[in-house]
């Protein structure tokens, strides 16, 4: 893998990851159009520039959770907030930990990427019955972060699934944008650093750099478009795209 193709990636994930088209899924398909196999350690870094994208995104909401967890204010917004981040954390660890092999074989198939991004253009197309009021509490934390957890397998998207999850049980599309991309983080950074740590350091090399620095970039930027997308309900539109390239995919996988 050359620096052009690192830099490629970076593009593709800093797009795909926030906007409800899959990273996975298009990390995968576009690995196999260059001909290269990225090593998973280049993956997660690509994971890593996104990830430092949301949180400077979200820099002021992080501070206003953080402080009230550390005072242990327990009657605060911040403080009820992280405890419903952590309610709908827990399917996704719990997939991970349990299903990791199942999960990490599909990769290997661009049949069942293109099975997961039909799944993730229905639940887009059903956003449109979502006109809600509610805020997100315990129950619909837990939904969602069960829609969370499936979008480790690859063409399912994780933005795609927890906002939708959260429109279509009425939760008012401010509030579905802002708790699906908090909940994205103790994820996306818990799966990093636990593969990371299995990475050999010395394989790290300038190209590793190259991805992350435009994943982080492009990603900062996709989360506006997405945010955009929401609360203009517009949401549903993406469905066209990831029904049209599932399809495009299984025709492929089966010819």
């Amino acid at each position: 893998m050359d620096l052009a193709q690192a830099a490629l990636l970076g593009i593709v994930q800093g797009i795909t990851e926030w906007l409800p088209i899959s990273s996975s899924g298009h990390l995968v398909l576009f690995q196999e159009m260059m001909g290269v196999r990225a090593p998973l350690s280049f993956d997660l870094v690509l994971h890593l520039g996104t990830l430092v994208a949301v949180c400077a995104y979200f820099r002021k909401e992080l501070v206003g959770i953080a402080r009230p967890v550390l005072a242990l204010e327990t009657k605060s917004e911040g403080f009820r907030t992280a405890v419903l981040i952590a309610i709908g954390t827990v399917p996704a660890f719990l997939a991970g930990f349990l299903l990791s092999d199942l999960f990490e074989g599909l990769f290997q198939s661009l049949f069942a990427v293109g099975i997961g991004f039909l799944i993730t253009a229905s639940f887009l197309a059903l956003t449109r019955i979502g006109k809600g009021k509610r805020e997100v509490d315990g129950s619909r934390a837990l939904l969602i972060g069960a829609f969370q957890a499936a979008a480790i397998a690859p063409g399912v998207s994780r933005s795609g699934m927890t906002i939708s999850s959260a429109l279509i049980s009425g939760v008012e599309k401010g509030s579905a944008f802002r708790f699906s991309f908090l909940l994205s983080i103790p994820v996306i950074l818990g799966a990093s650093v636990f593969k990371l740590l299995g990475s050999p350091i010395e394989s790290f090399g300038f190209e590793y750099m190259v991805g992350f620095l435009v994943s982080a970039l492009v990603g900062f930027a996709s989360i506006g478009v997405v945010k955009r997308t929401v609360l203009s309900d517009r949401f549903y539109l993406f469905s066209v795209y990831c029904a049209a390239l599932g399809v495009a995919l299984l025709i492929y996988a089966l010819a």
